[in-house]
C-alpha cells in the first residue's frame, strides 16, 4: 500500500480529517498501531493537517471562541481500545459462530463492523460487494485475486468487486472488516447473484 494508491491515499486522507465512521477508523487505528507504513503515512499526514490548522485563521461561530482540533490525532488514539484487537491469543480463544454462508464470524462491537476468521487454507466463498469494505489483518494473512495481505494491512472491495479470500501460511487469518455507511447497492437481489458463477 502507497499514497499512490487511490483507495489507500483516500481512505488515510479521511483517517486523518476524522470523517470516517466509528467502525472505519477503528480499522485505520489498527492499521496505524500495527503497520510500519501505516504509522508513517499517517504521521505525515497529522503532520500536513497540523501545518494547514496553523497556517488558518481561526473564526468565531455564532459568538463561541472557536477551538482547534488537536492535530494528532494518535494522542486521542491510545484510549486501550485497541489492545482486545491486537492480543492474537484473545482473538483466536473468542466463541466464534458460523454465519449462513458457514464462516466463522463476530460482531466487533460497533456498527457496520464484524471480526473474520479464516483457518489456514480455509477459502471463504467467492462473492461481491454492495458497499466498500475495509478491512485490516489482525492476525495471519490472507489472500485473494488482488493480492496477499498481512498483518496490519489493508484490504479494500469496492462495490461490485468480486472475490474470494483464503487464508495463505500457517496461521489462522483474523481480520476486522468495516463497512461504508449506507444502502447496499445491490441489494438481496445483488447478494443472490453473488454466488453465481461469473461469465467470462
Amino acid at each position: 500500500m502507497t499514497l499512490n494508491d487511490n483507495a489507500y491515499a483516500s481512505f488515510l486522507l479521511d483517517y486523518a480529517a476524522g470523517s470516517l465512521s466509528p467502525a472505519e477508523q477503528l480499522v485505520g487505528d489498527l492499521h496505524r498501531a500495527l503497520s510500519v507504513e501505516g504509522r508513517a503515512n499517517s504521521r505525515m499526514l497529522d503532520a500536513f493537517g497540523g501545518a494547514l490548522l496553523e497556517s488558518g485563521r481561526p473564526e468565531v461561530v455564532a459568538g463561541r471562541e472557536p477551538s482547534l482540533p488537536d492535530p494528532s490525532p494518535q494522542s486521542v488514539r491510545t484510549d486501550g481500545r485497541l489492545a482486545p484487537f491486537l492480543d492474537r491469543e484473545r482473538l483466536l480463544g473468542l466463541p466464534w459462530r458460523k454465519d449462513i454462508f458457514g464462516m466463522k464470524t463476530l460482531p466487533a462491537g460497533l456498527p457496520l463492523s464484524g471480526l473474520l476468521r479464516l483457518d489456514p487454507g480455509e477459502r471463504a466463498p467467492g462473492h461481491c460487494h454492495g458497499r466498500r469494505d475495509v478491512t485490516v489483518v489482525l492476525t495471519g494473512s490472507f489472500a485473494d485475486q488482488f493480492g496477499v495481505y498481512e498483518r496490519g494491512d489493508l484490504a479494500f472491495a469496492e462495490p461490485g468487486i468480486r472475490h474470494e479470500p483464503r487464508a495463505v501460511g500457517g496461521e489462522c487469518c483474523v481480520c476486522l472488516l468495516a463497512t461504508e455507511p449506507g444502502r447496499p447497492l445491490s441489494g438481496f437481489l445483488g447478494l443472490l447473484m453473488s454466488f453465481l458463477p461469473q461469465r467470462s
